[in-house]
């Protein structure tokens, strides 16, 4: 039986691709064109950054060297630019379409909500609460905070344990296969995939639950 609801965040309760192309056109004119306008056109700069995202660099401390580097930048531009994004970017965050409701409904039909999250604690906190999702949570476990990243099987299980359930009683819902999805599964839990099975890797066995739209969590969930 289902006691607990565990999410992950970005491209999940929020919708991290629109808000970062958002936020990049913000600091492409306030810091980048200021000192590379001529070197580096907007359009680049945003793709170079979602193709270093795709290939693995998450972590902005790791990409933001690697972005300067690529487009052979002088490599002290990436400390003003990592600051910048800590400071700017989590303001930018929306929430996905009908995230707060869903949780706010799971919430009322006594499943509480919690996050599991990769990132840096000071971001991903702000963009929990610039979205009104700290409200509807019980709590976020962050990977910067506790030391531990997905697809670690001791953050999902040390979720559980804060809830007060074993994993077998969680269902986690995230975009990432192996990350969220794999991760979820090898710490006993039930898991949703959260995105477009066409997109699913081959390499991996196919989910057993997959999810369009968070409203159709709830439906697909309950017992």
């Amino acid at each position: 039986m289902i006691k607990a609801v565990l999410f992950d965040l970005d491209e999940t309760l929020v919708d991290r691709r629109s808000s970062a192309a958002e936020f990049l056109k913000v600091q492409y004119r306030e810091l980048v064109a200021r000192r590379f306008g001529d070197a580096i056109s907007e359009e680049q700069y945003a793709a170079r950054y979602f193709k270093l995202e795709e290939e693995g660099l998450f972590k902005k401390s790791d990409l933001y060297p690697a972005l300067v580097a690529s487009f052979g930048l002088p490599s002290e531009a990436s400390g003003p630019l990592l600051d910048h994004f800590r400071l700017r970017y989590p303001e930018m965050v929306r929430p996905m379409e009908e995230a707060c409701e869903v949780l706010q409904g799971l919430r009322e039909i006594g499943l509480p909500c919690a996050i599991i999250s990769n990132g840096e604690g000071i971001v991903q906190k702000r963009k929990i609460e610039v979205t009104g999702l700290a409200d509807l949570i019980e709590f976020a476990l962050i990977s910067g905070e506790v030391g531990i990243r997905k697809p670690d099987r001791q953050i999902f299980e040390m979720a559980a344990e804060k809830l007060g359930v074993v994993p077998a009683e969680c269902v986690f819902v995230g975009d990432n296969p192996t990350a969220d999805v794999m991760g979820a599964l090898n710490a006993g839990m039930r898991a949703v995939y959260f995105g477009d099975i066409n997109m699913w890797p081959a390499d991996l066995p196919k989910p057993t639950y997959v999810c369009h739209s968070l409203r159709d969590l709830p439906a697909l969930i309950r017992p």
